[in-house]
């Protein structure tokens, strides 16, 4: 991919995911103005990241950590087949894996609320309906992530980028149905439970948008002749080759819902910090998305490239350029969250139900996960480099770390601070962590060194020679 094309790529990802970044924080803010931060706003949050938990768990480690490396590798073969194999196999699993999570809907939600405040059997009633209906979530968020993978090898990105603005429309609409419909004058937990207006307008709305975003993706992979006919092949080589390397990746992803199972409880679920906490990851992760994906999303491919070609010079210069610049444009959004972190979420969140007291203590959240947006994101890339290669035991061992240490700050922030300890854990876990992971790549593969890396001169000087 040459310079201009590579821009292009960049450009069309940056535009979509600014779109469907926008669009998922009107979401975020209609929510809050129509439901505030409430007993119920904790249950949706657990219930509807529920189907997240157990696809990221089983199956979006290896999708994530090696589908586009491999496909990459498909592709530079001409292998049409593999792919096929791979897509065919997935779906089944996928379709497999979605069944027996709706039968685990009530153990998965009462897990992420082990002492919820307030009154518990109604928060676990209506929490655990919710899930059943959000897991069906789990087989449209895969086929999503394959359809896309394959786009990716392919080097098109533009659809991908642009899906999700579908599920956030869809999600806003419902929410916006709530506030009309006449036979809701009631928007508590008590007036969630199955079976009721509001139940369904809860759960339907995010599943058909999550089903409509995969949908779109699935339809350009076949538009643009990237997705051969899928078919189940278990014993395929190409599906030997994901089963290997999946298992460190799985590994990866159940260290993160651990900690991500000690964050929720310590949160006090039924007190509406949890989705304070929730909230305020969303508005740290806008800057992230629509700069540090992005980069990411058009970098994988060329690294995966490289590497599959044994390149070892054209990597260590993929590597370095994306690195840089991962960091520095996420610097200036991190400084000017953690410095403005109330009038941002006044501004944004601050409507209708969502109370003064909602925004301050959202406000804390954010602040703390603020000061963490160059590690978190810089972690992210780096381990990039590692799966390029196709190794998935590294980033394993590095994830470990990178939780244990979250959980025992978490522990310990949070008992004097709050919400904002459990930012700062978050914070300063990846920033610890990402200073290893540059560093083992830079060992293992001969990227820069932290310093040189983060020497963004080089940087500076190329965008100076661009405008002139």
């Amino acid at each position: 991919m040459n310079q201009r094309s590579h821009f292009a790529s960049n450009l069309a990802v940056a535009s979509g995911t600014l779109v469907s970044r926008a669009t998922g924080l009107v979401r975020i803010a209609v929510f809050a103005a129509v439901i505030g931060q409430t007993a119920l706003a904790d249950a949706f949050d657990i219930a509807n990241n529920a189907p997240n938990v157990i696809y990221e768990l089983l199956l979006g480690g290896t999708l994530t950590a090696t589908l586009i490396p491999l496909l990459v590798a498909h592709r530079e073969r001409n292998d049409r087949s593999a792919t096929a194999a791979v897509f065919g196999t997935s779906m089944v699993a996928l379709a497999a894996i979605t069944a027996l999570a709706i039968v685990m809907a009530p153990f998965v939600f009462r897990l992420y609320s082990l002492s919820p405040t307030g009154d518990v059997a109604t928060f676990r009633d209506v929490g655990t309906a919710l899930t059943r209906v959000f897991f069906v979530q789990i087989f449209f968020y895969g086929l999503n992530a394959l359809a896309a993978g394959v786009l990716n090898a392919h080097g098109k990105f533009l659809a991908a980028a642009w899906a999700p603005v579908a599920a956030n429309l869809v999600a806003i609409l419902a929410l916006a149905a709530i506030s009309l419909d006449s036979a809701i004058t009631q928007v508590g937990l008590p007036d969630a439970e199955v079976g009721t207006r509001l139940f369904w307008w809860f759960s339907l709305g995010p599943t058909v948008g999550i089903a409509a975003m995969s949908i779109a993706v699935v339809v350009a992979a076949v538009r643009a002749n990237a997705l051969p006919m899928p078919r189940f092949a278990p014993t395929h080589p190409a599906v030997r080759s994901l089963l290997m390397l999946s298992g460190w990746a799985i590994g990866y992803i159940a260290a993160n819902q651990i900690t991500l199972i000690v964050v929720k409880n310590l949160a006090d679920p039924g007190s509406g910090r949890l989705d304070a906490y929730a909230k305020a990851m969303v508005l740290f992760q806008l800057p992230h998305g629509l700069l540090a994906v992005t980069i990411a999303t058009t970098v994988t491919p060329l690294l995966a490239r490289a590497a599959a070609q044994s390149n070892r010079v054209d990597f260590q210069r993929q590597f370095t350029n994306g690195a840089r610049l991962t960091v520095g444009l996420t610097l200036a959004p991190s400084i000017a969250m953690a410095l403005l972190a109330e009038p941002i979420v006044r501004i944004v969140l601050g409507w209708g139900e969502f109370s003064t007291s909602a925004v301050d203590t959202t406000a804390r959240a954010l602040t703390g996960l603020a000061i963490g947006l160059v590690g978190f994101s810089l972690y992210l890339f780096a381990l990039r480099g590692f799966y390029s290669h196709s190794d998935t035991r590294t980033p394993f061992y590095i994830n470990v770390g990178q939780n244990a240490l979250n959980i025992a700050l978490a522990v310990f922030l949070t008992t004097r601070y709050d919400v904002l300890g459990l930012g700062l854990a978050f914070a300063m876990s990846y920033l610890v962590f990402a200073v290893v992971t540059v560093q083992l790549l830079h060992h293992r593969h001969g990227t820069p060194s932290l310093p040189t890396l983060l020497d963004l001169r080089p940087l500076l000087s190329r965008q100076s020679n661009n405008r002139n």
